[in-house]
């Protein structure tokens, strides 16, 4: 069935589902033709990472394990004069990076002497060169002195400057500080090609910790010590300033003692208070009484005591008492005795005269009556007046109280800060001589045996799987940016056409010409080439034969991509079913002349379109295929014109009706369009491409090309194929090079 090329066939779409679709066998078979290289570009990483394990010189790591402690041990139960929370998280944040700080590396830099040490300084130790040492060759060769001017070298200080940098710079590096989670436990470890070299350092850095905690604390406190001996001068001068204010205040006061003064003041005032209140009540009784008797003026004076303002008056309250116990005896006695009898006379003359005393002293408190009020009157006026002076006297001693009061708290709280600040000093200066360790050491660092870099194992393996990555991205790298057709799989990827068949690689060094002999087909040692043109044969004739065709074009898009031996082989297949005709149609560079071994100068096609030859002298036979060859004939100045003419279309028309098949071997479209012209007579045409050769867009053009002349393309045949390269057509094996 023949395939319709078109331009969607040819051009890739970006919208097809197919693009989307991964297709992995495609993928493993790039990677199987690459096997090799793949395997040797991992085999050279491998080597390479071998030679720089063992190039580079193994370091050893020894580690300490430290205990920050969380309450620090006191001597003694007082405050801490540092101030630190020990209870927060941040506290372990802050020691461990203190354990990282720059000071306690200078300290232990300093102890060990590492400025002299050529791992830490970076001089050459003389196992190899270092930078300055290459740099100072370099500008030794004559050549790279006008590239390299000469620097201007540092001062000493500057020089000093660089190397403590450069030293200290290293030491940070090979130090690793690491906090074991949830504990209060931190590895202190230490890089060094030195081993012993290595566990000192460890071990050094801890207990410089230690160490320089410890002399913070007495540092802060002597500090804490100075300045509390200095606010202690400060503090008492205050104590003995206030106290000298206190004492003169009670001196030009002329006070003694003012603890009384409140309850003296108290009591006076509650005295008067009450004294006030008995005066106002003796007022306030004379008052009702005078006024009563105001009122009552013309009242007799008998008729008075029934008023009972004035009957409860105390002395006449007797008189009526005694009256009536007289009355009552007067009563008893006239039930005994008889009115002359002296006991009842002794008893009316009583109460005769309790009732003469009792109008007696009527008469007396009617008049002594504003006397009382007067006098009650002056009293109460004269204790309010003595209240308000008592009152005023005391409020000038509560300003001298309070005067005094806040003189004392100045005293007490001055004396108070003095005192605290005096117990403080003797408690810092006896416990300034022990300060508790901030950590201890749970395990100290010990000389490692074995080296903790370079990992080789890892290393290796790493770059093993590296190598092995790279490799495969290279290889399918490679393949995405080639621009080439290497197997079956790639005509139907990147043409979108389904192959008509693969034509096997076949060596050059069997054969002593560069072509491949025409006997080739028929040899019995390579019977996958014949089979593959067998296979091919048999796809062309399909088509053909479908459509009811007798005519077939061969050609290519660059020269030199084995079409001619292509449409060769398929000319004596298909000679062994049916009558063919095999026609050079390469009028410029014909070739297939000198496959049958014929001389140049005999007759072929040109001679028959030009010079009217006879067809039976042109047609050669070949004896073992039956295959009939018809020559291109001498060379001609005008063969696109002899192609497109009519005693071309005529020839074909007349060899149609002699041979059931005519093949035609055409110049590559590249060059010239002799192939274009050849196609629209035969209506198809076959494509040879050269595997691994030709380019993507070449093939393209060449398609487009057809396209537009209304060439009918009967599929593309892929030519020397390499069978590792080949997944589809995985039967063959390599057997060289076809022309």
């Amino acid at each position: 069935m023949t395939t319709t090329v078109n331009n969607a066939a040819l051009m890739r779409n970006g919208n097809n589902a197919d693009d989307e679709f991964i297709n992995i066998m495609q993928y493993l078979s790039i990677l199987k033709s690459r096997w090799l290289m793949i395997l040797g570009f991992t085999f050279i990483s491998v080597l390479l990472a071998i030679l720089l394990v063992f190039a580079i010189k193994p370091t050893y790591q020894a580690t300490a394990v430290l205990l920050i402690e969380a309450e620090q041990r006191k001597a003694v139960s007082i405050d801490d004069v540092i101030g630190i929370d020990t209870s927060k998280q941040e506290y372990y944040l802050t020691q461990f990076e203190l354990l990282k700080s720059r000071s306690i590396a200078q300290r232990v830099i300093d102890e060990f002497q590492l400025y002299d040490n050529p791992e830490f300084n970076g001089a050459n130790d003389g196992k190899g060169f270092n930078a300055a040492g290459l740099k100072s060759l370099l500008r030794s060769v004559p050549l790279i002195q006008s590239f390299m001017p000469e620097e201007e070298l540092p001062d000493l200080e500057q020089q000093q400057e660089i190397a403590r940098q450069k030293v200290m710079k290293t030491f940070q590096r090979n130090l690793h500080i690491n906090p074991v989670k949830k504990t209060q436990l931190v590895n202190i470890s230490f890089d060094s090609r030195d081993p012993k070299l290595a566990a000192k350092i460890a071990n050094a850095v801890g207990e410089t910790y230690i160490n320089s905690n410890r002399e913070s604390r007495i540092i802060a406190n002597q500090e804490a010590t100075n300045w509390l001996a200095d606010r202690i001068g400060v503090l008492q001068a205050a104590v003995i300033e206030s106290q000298s204010r206190l004492s003169d205040f009670l001196q030009r006061e002329q006070l003694v003692d003012v603890s009384g003064i409140d309850s003296l003041a108290s009591s006076e005032l509650g005295n008067l208070s009450r004294r006030l209140a008995d005066a106002q009540d003796r007022r306030t009784a004379s008052e009702s009484i005078y006024y009563l008797l105001q009122d009552n003026k013309n009242t007799a004076i008998s008729e008075l005591s029934s008023v009972t303002a004035i009957s409860n008056h105390p002395q006449l309250r007797d008189v009526r008492l005694a009256q009536i116990e007289a009355e009552r005896l007067v009563s008893e006695l006239s039930k005994r005795y008889g009115p002359k009898h002296d006991k009842m006379i002794r008893a009316q003359a009583q109460l005769a005269s309790v009732k003469e005393r009792s109008e007696v002293l009527l008469r007396v408190l009617a008049s002594g009556v504003e006397k009382e009020l007067r006098s009650a009157r002056a009293q109460e006026n004269a204790i309010r007046t003595e209240m308000e002076n008592k009152k005023a006297e005391f409020q000038d001693i509560a300003l001298k109280r309070a005067t005094y009061d806040a003189l004392k708290r100045e005293v007490d709280s001055n004396q108070n800060l003095y005192d605290l600040f005096v117990t403080r000093q003797k408690e810092t200066n006896a416990t300034s001589d022990f300060q508790a360790a901030v950590a201890r050491f749970a395990d100290r660092a010990v000389t490692p045996l074995f080296p903790a870099k370079p990992k080789k194992g890892i290393i290796i393996v790493l770059a093993a799987a590296f190598g092995l990555a790279l490799a495969i991205v290279l290889a399918l790298l490679s393949q995405s940016l080639n621009n080439t057709i290497e197997s079956a799989s790639g005509i139907e990827d990147k043409l979108r056409l389904t192959p008509l068949g693969v034509i096997p690689l076949v060596k050059r060094s069997r054969f002593n010409k560069e072509n491949l002999p025409l006997e080739q087909f028929f040899d019995e040692k390579q019977l996958n080439f014949s089979e593959a043109v067998r296979s091919i044969r048999t796809s062309v004739m399909l088509n053909m034969m479908s459509q009811q065709r007798k005519l077939l074009s061969v050609t290519s898009s660059v020269p030199n991509e084995g079409k001619t031996t292509t449409a060769l082989n398929l000319a004596i297949a298909m000679a062994g079913m049916e009558k063919t005709l095999l026609i050079d149609g390469d009028l410029r560079k014909p070739s297939m002349g000198e496959r049958f071994n014929l001389n140049r100068a005999h007759p072929g096609l040109s001679n028959l379109l030009v010079m009217d030859a006879e067809l039976d002298d042109c047609v050669v036979h070949h004896e073992r295929s039956g295959l009939d060859l018809l020559p291109a004939g001498m060379q001609t100045a005008n063969p696109q014109e002899l192609l497109a003419g009519s005693k071309f279309k005529a020839l074909i028309e007349e060899l149609s009706e002699h041979y059931d098949k005519i093949i035609i071997d055409t110049p590559p479209i590249a060059a010239v369009s002799d192939a274009l012209i050849i196609g629209q007579i035969t209506k198809s045409s076959i494509v040879v491409v050269n595997a691994g050769r030709t380019k993507v867009n070449q093939i393209e053009h060449t398609l487009q090309q057809m396209i537009n002349h209304k060439v009918v393309v009967d599929g593309v045949i892929l030519n020397r194929v390499n069978a590792k390269n080949e997944t589809r057509y995985g039967y063959y094996r390599e057997y060289g090079v076809s022309a």
